[in-house]
């Protein structure tokens, strides 16, 4: 009972950090807004086989897992993340207002598996952590090849906005 009350906790202080965060990104109607998730911590990937997908060779494991936890690590400036996302020039408001927020510090991604959808395409399992401990597990993912590099697919970034209630025209 006490771990699912911490674990309720976590979540609920996790999505106010995330709006807190959407919040701060809103500057007019037409302003975009993102999670505050970023990530702190090095992951371990492991190559999956899905139904949907052909398991990963080693080295696009290797590369997904670095362009997401880079992307989501608090640590890596506004500039980078938006090299790191499908769509950057279009989140570079959101991502800067991101950057600025103190509540957006101490939180991670781990990727857990990635699969090929096709040579471009991947689906990608990963989890926001914070404080140690994961606040939204498991969650899937999109990586996609841009200009021969990986980046986290937009529709994942914008998934995440959609999950706090943010909007973003380059989600459109």
């Amino acid at each position: 009972m006490r771990d699912t009350l911490f674990r309720r906790t976590a979540i609920c202080a996790a999505l106010v950090t995330v709006g807190a965060s959407v919040l701060a990104g809103c500057g007019s109607s037409n302003s975009t807004t993102s999670s505050s998730t970023t990530a702190a911590a090095p992951s371990s990937a492991a190559a999956t086989t899905s139904s949907a997908g052909t398991k990963a060779d080693a080295a696009t494991t290797q590369a997904i897992t670095e362009v997401f936890t880079k992307f989501f690590d608090a640590k890596t400036s506004a500039a980078d993340k938006a090299t790191l996302v499908e769509k950057g020039d279009a989140f570079a408001p959101v991502l800067q207002a991101q950057a600025s927020n103190p509540q957006a510090q101490g939180t991670s991604a781990t990727v857990s598996a990635v699969t090929l959808d096709d040579p471009t395409h991947a689906t990608v399992t990963y989890s926001i952590v914070m404080g140690g401990n994961p606040v939204l597990p498991n969650q899937t993912g999109k990586a996609v090849q841009d200009a021969g590099k990986w980046k986290v697919a937009a529709a994942t970034f914008c998934q995440l906005m959609t999950l706090q209630g943010g909007k973003s025209a380059a989600c459109s």
